[in-house]
């Protein structure tokens, strides 16, 4: 099932489902920074899945993937200058000095298992592989 997000709305009811899952696809705050600091980063776990441990009216508490972490995701009033397309989420970090930067999310849900549908006909019988030997006289 494709996530399409268009609001806040949207997206916390994307929240709400079974499996939901973050994950950061871009952060030019971490972009900006030198080999050695994004590879720290990248060690912490900012790049790994986030699904959803709890939420409240106003922040998501997630799992990260492979870490003993958690993630706070917060909303207030600064989300009106939150951006929805798709399945991605930009949030834009405000920051008191530097460039503007942002974290872009790309919500997914976990693959549907394929139903199985069982058969309507039986299964053919599988011919005899020896000689067939009749049991009874057909009159």
């Amino acid at each position: 099932m494709p996530v399409v997000l268009r609001s806040l709305s949207d997206f916390k009811k994307f929240l709400r489902k079974p499996g939901a899952t973050l994950r950061i696809v871009q952060n030019t705050f971490v972009e900006r920074q030198d080999a050695a600091s994004r590879e720290a980063y990248r060690r912490k776990g900012l790049y790994e899945p986030r699904t959803v441990r709890a939420l409240s009216k106003r922040a998501a508490v997630f799992d990260v993937a492979g870490h003993d972490a958690t993630v706070w995701l917060y909303w207030d009033r600064g989300t009106r200058h939150w951006r929805f397309s798709g399945d991605t989420v930009t949030v834009p970090l405000h920051a008191a000095l530097g460039p503007p930067d942002a974290v872009v999310y790309r919500c997914s849900l976990p693959e549907p298992e394929p139903k199985h549908r069982p058969s309507s006909r039986p299964a053919p019988r599988p011919a005899p592989s020896g000689p067939t030997v009749q049991t009874s006289f057909g009159f």
